[in-house]
């Protein structure tokens, strides 16, 4: 191994809010429920969401988790942001045409 190493343990630190498997749900997650808790920005008040955010199954619990996070990190806004539409369009098979 190069780059990055501890020097007590010998290998790379370990990546905070780093997915082993992002197919599988991690403890309380609901993927597919359509509610996420984001942070605005100190200077932008821009939303940087993390690589894979954490998705609740309902309002209510999206916003348990944002009235949680403010009163640890007073002075933050964070917004709950739930998915208000979702198309999906069938694909549709072709074949080759024989010449």
């Amino acid at each position: 191994m190069t780059g990055n190493l501890c020097p007590e343990k010998g290998k790379r630190p370990s990546r905070t809010g780093w997915l082993k498997n992002p197919k599988m749900a991690r403890k309380g997650e609901t993927i597919g429920g359509g509610w996420f808790v984001f942070r605005r920005g100190d200077d932008t008040r821009r939303i940087r969401p993390a690589w894979w955010p954490f998705e609740y199954g309902s309002r209510e619990e999206a916003a348990a988790e944002a009235r949680r996070l403010a009163t640890l990190n007073p002075g933050y806004r964070f917004d709950v942001v739930g998915v208000a539409d979702s198309f999906t369009i069938a694909a549709v098979a072709r074949t080759a045409e024989a010449a």
